[in-house]
């Protein structure tokens, strides 16, 4: 028996709101392999123009100041037959350690694809505010969840 859900586009998860940690951004950058110290040190990261230590690429996303569970339990995933399929950013502000976010995830896409085990793609749109109110990233990741 198919596993029946309630979930539709539109579905917004809880707000979330977090400050981006410098400490983070380091071991994500380190994780990364990353040399440049901008992503590292302070005084290099504000030599070269910014705020502070720059958040790498790839560093927002749905997890970054939310827990897991407020994607699972909002989204209804069910997780044990869940896969990460796709993720992308778009970014219009720097980030920088020290900057204060907010927002919230949406369900944006949802659609289903036959096959030799028919799959379920759920499209999740992130946004991510700063404290003007203004639009830093969208962070943007595709589940896929085999039907059971």
């Amino acid at each position: 028996m198919a596993r029946q859900t309630k979930r539709k586009v539109g579905d917004a998860g809880p707000p979330f709101r977090g400050a981006i940690e410098r400490v983070k951004l380091g071991e994500y950058a380190r994780a990364l392999h990353l040399k440049d110290p901008i992503y590292f040190d302070r005084d290099a990261a504000v030599k070269a123009g910014y705020r502070d230590v720059l958040a790498p690429p790839g560093y927002l996303n749905i997890f970054t100041l939310q827990p897991r569970a407020a994607k699972f339990d909002t989204f209804e995933v069910d997780e044990p037959n869940a896969l990460a399929g796709e993720w992308g950013w778009e970014y219009f502000k720097d980030v920088c350690a020290g900057d204060e976010l907010h927002g919230h995830s949406v369900l944006v896409e949802l659609y289903e694809k036959k096959g030799k085990r028919d799959m379920i793609f759920m499209k999740i749109e992130t946004r991510f505010l700063n404290e003007k109110e203004e639009l830093v990233a969208i962070a943007t990741d595709v589940t896929l969840e085999f039907k059971v």
